[in-house]
């Protein structure tokens, strides 16, 4: 199959996928040795089995898992050793031990992978064990030493997301901010329609959705830089990301107040260059501070925020007094349009926050 110019193939697998399935197999392979270390007469195939389902792309998520396996098989041994001298193997038996392993695990609060662990274990345990000595032993044994092998693995060679990666999904939502305002701005500039001023409201209300996203992105980069050595040197990204994402969210917030409040008085649009004008600085204001902050805070990204920022609190000023000369004091297109004002004012105090950290937010 054939692909179009410009198109580009997909990757089957990228290369992270590529080194962790090379962590795991080097893991795997080094926790037979090490089982086989411990028992040279024994068949360790729980501790390969243990660093497959242990290791994983972050350390805080190996660890874990290794906890969750860990706790499933140890508690579900326990329950197979107790209930093996009353019963004896049935389907009665079977369905008694996976009912009872299921609301151990949750009762002690086990994680997923260690409720499933918990009658799994004891189900091996309580049908094996019975004709094979030492598998009770032996499966906690191999997976002690698969799980510990697995953590070392991954402790050695962490993996964590780079600081242009954290910031790169952080900004996302300021820039869909700047690109909405864009898109008002040019288009009450000239003759608008409801149709319009309803896509600016859905836009709006798809950005709020997609800061839950980023929200939970930025959750699992946080997560990684747990007990990851490596990555303590880029945990200040993590702080702007954090920044980035709670100004995001405000800014969001008040865009989706104006294009509600646009999109109800579009039965009565006409052109609006005057806003128009004010939105575009606001624009030109929220770009500069998404630059400043994905800069790590440089002399010269301040500036021109600064120089942003004072340029649009011109336009907005200006933009005032023609309402006012326009408006008067007929309350209908203050009700209906003077939200574009106050919300592009709200705006440009939370953006303007690093030059002004003083100036409290008007909301």
């Amino acid at each position: 199959m054939s692909v179009q110019p410009g198109l580009v193939r997909p990757r089957l697998v990228t290369l992270d996928q590529v080194v962790l399935a090379a962590k795991t197999a080097i893991a795997a392979g080094l926790a037979w040795v090490a089982a086989l270390a411990a028992d040279p007469h024994s068949r360790p195939y729980f501790a390969p089995l243990a660093v497959l389902l242990v290791v994983q792309p972050t350390v805080y998520d190996s660890l874990s898992r290794a906890f969750q396996r860990v706790a499933g098989v140890v508690v579900g041994v326990a329950a197979a050793l107790a209930v093996s001298r009353v019963l004896a193997p049935s389907a009665w038996s079977i369905g008694v031990i996976i009912f009872a392993g299921l609301l151990v695990g949750w009762t002690a609060r086990l994680g997923p992978q260690g409720v499933v662990q918990v009658p799994v274990s004891a189900l091996l345990v309580f049908l094996v064990g019975q004709t094979t000595h030492g598998y009770a032993g032996a499966r906690i044994v191999d997976t002690l030493i698969g799980a510990g092998v697995a953590v070392i693995a991954v402790l050695l060679t962490p993996s964590a997301p780079t600081p242009d990666a954290v910031m790169s999904h952080a900004l996302a939502p300021l820039h869909g901010c700047t690109e909405i305002l864009r898109a008002v701005s040019a288009d009450i500039a000239s003759t608008w329609t409801p149709g319009q001023a309803d896509s600016w409201r859905l836009d709006a209300a798809a950005l709020i959705d997609s800061i839950a996203t980023a929200r939970r992105e930025h959750e699992r980069f946080r997560l990684s830089t747990r007990w990851n050595a490596r990555a303590r040197r880029d945990r200040a990204a993590l702080g702007q990301a954090e920044e980035a994402l709670r100004s995001g969210e405000l800014i969001a917030i008040r865009i989706r107040s104006m294009a509600r409040a646009l999109a109800d008085g579009s039965g009565h649009a006409r052109p609006m260059p005057t806003l128009g004008a004010m939105l575009a600085s606001t624009a030109s204001a929220t770009e500069a501070y998404a630059a400043w902050l994905a800069s790590a805070c440089t002399p010269a990204d301040r500036r021109r925020l600064a120089e942003t920022i004072n340029a649009a609190d011109d336009a907005l000023t200006r933009a005032l007094a023609r309402v006012q000369e326009r408006w008067g004091s007929d309350p209908a297109p203050w009700l209906t349009f003077g939200i574009t004002l106050a919300m592009s004012q709200r705006i440009l105090a939370e953006v303007g926050r690093p030059i002004h950290p003083a100036e409290p937010d008007p909301g």
